[in-house]
């Protein structure tokens, strides 16, 4: 049962959340009933839309990610799906108890604490306190937050504003949950368990909608993705998760590729002129990075079989400094893959005065077929706090051919979802033959 404390809070409350309800449909017991249904009138043309032409149709048990880069409209849409924003023109409609997560501390009292949020929460979400009660330690549990449940929770970090809000949201009754970008802030650790909890709240049958700009995570929790520009839909199409395919990344993710490359130029050189170039202590100064193949080719597409080589150019005005050449190669998410340097020694000894161009190998086989991104950085050693970093600053595609030999040896389908394969080298015993004895 809900203790005095908290019943007197509710009741503390329950004008100002009179107030707020009447502004919003009337919760229903009724799950599987039309809840809401908005329609107003178009707004003058010199208007700014933040949707236009928005037609989008989601069934019971969808995790659609909606992608799409900043101002495209995303957070708006779902402002209006969770019914905080009327639309301009349109309508929308959906069936059953709806529980959103869109800006940190929203429908949170500052000098409540973090228990008595919870209640008061999950009350503006139309749940009933014993449906409250019944589920309080699993989301107390699921925040961390320990004794700090019993906190005013003005006192608390942006960090754990999440943590509480998603327990609630992701712990309360719903068949929809709707969850913006708001896990940015939680930690790596935190963003994984709200990961996994959402892809089990999708394993009840319940219709998420998920806000995001990591596609790995777009990728893991949902099934359907949805990419914007300018306000309107652009592309949805299916995601078909790589565990039930032996169907590379890349393709199995075409949607969420394609936004992360609508993003970028695929930049295979970059020269810089004397005026511009990127300079250290007046000393040392980035000249040219550049793809090239074997016969010196400057090239932005190879084939899984072709080494590729990235050669830095820098010059170096006097003896000062000892100058470590680093690469960094990444995925378009952004994620290493590996680092390489020129010399792994500290000592590695001051460079001369003069003009040096490097060139460091990725020889093939090592990655799969997909897009990669490149930083260079001349590192001056751990004396200094500067260094030249051009990060991202060399772009490049990977593509199979299907070769019948070699790396893929004979297998007929594109290599199962990976970013590397390398051909490592296997030991193989087999068992010796059994002879037969004759009667």
């Amino acid at each position: 049962m809900v203790n005095e404390q908290i019943r007197w809070m509710l009741g503390r409350l329950a004008r100002p959340l009179r107030k707020t309800q009447s502004a919003l449909p009337t919760p229903t017991t009724n799950h599987h009933t039309i809840l809401d249904e908005l329609q107003t009138q178009d707004a003058p043309d010199n208007h700014f839309w933040s949707l236009r032409d928005i037609n989008l149709e989601v069934e019971q048990g969808d995790r659609v990610g909606i992608i799409g880069p900043n101002g495209c409209g995303k957070s708006t849409l779902l402002k209006i799906l969770s019914r905080i924003t009327s639309p301009s023109s349109g309508l929308f409609r959906f069936k059953g108890r709806l529980v959103s997560l869109l800006e940190i501390g929203t429908g949170f009292h500052g000098d409540l604490s973090g228990r008595e949020n919870i209640f008061l929460n999950g009350s503006i979400m139309g749940m009933k306190p014993k449906e409250i009660s019944r589920r309080l330690e699993e989301i107390i549990e699921f925040s961390e937050l320990g004794e700090l449940i019993d906190t005013p929770v003005k006192r608390y970090s942006s960090g754990m504003y999440v943590r509480l809000a998603f327990s609630v949201a992701a712990h309360l009754e719903s068949e929809i949950l709707i969850v913006d970008e708001v896990l940015a802030v939680g930690d790596a650790a935190f963003q994984r368990r709200c990961a996994d909890k959402m892809l089990q709240v999708a394993d009840e049958g319940r219709t998420l909608l998920f806000v995001s700009h990591d596609m790995d995570a777009v990728n893991r929790i949902c099934n359907r993705a949805v990419h914007m520009s300018h306000g309107r839909i652009i592309e949805d199409s299916r995601i078909t998760q790589p565990q039930q395919t032996a169907v590379h990344s890349a393709s199995v993710s075409d949607i969420t590729r394609s936004y992360i490359r609508s993003g970028i130029r695929l930049q295979q050189e970059i020269v810089w002129p004397a005026n511009d170039a990127p300079v250290f202590d007046d000393c040392v100064t980035l000249n040219a990075v550049r793809l090239v193949d074997e016969q010196g080719t400057v090239r932005n597409e190879f084939d899984v079989k072709e080494d590729i080589i990235v050669e830095v150019v820098f010059s170096v005005k006097e003896e000062k400094w000892p100058i470590n050449v680093h690469i960094h190669l990444k995925d378009l998410a952004g994620h290493y893959l590996l680092v390489s340097m020129d010399n792994s020694r500290i000592d590695c000894g001051k460079r001369r005065p003069g003009r040096y161009v490097e060139r460091c190998r990725i020889a093939a086989p090592l990655l799969n077929a997909g897009d990669f991104k490149i930083d260079v950085e001349l590192w001056p050693g751990a004396e200094v706090d500067h260094r030249i970093l051009q990060p991202s600053i060399l772009s490049f595609t990977v593509s199979d051919d299907s070769h019948p030999s070699g790396v893929r040896g004979n297998w007929p389908n594109a290599w199962p979802g990976c970013l590397l394969r390398p051909e490592l080298q296997w030991d193989v015993q087999t068992p010796a033959p059994q002879r037969s004895s004759l009667p």
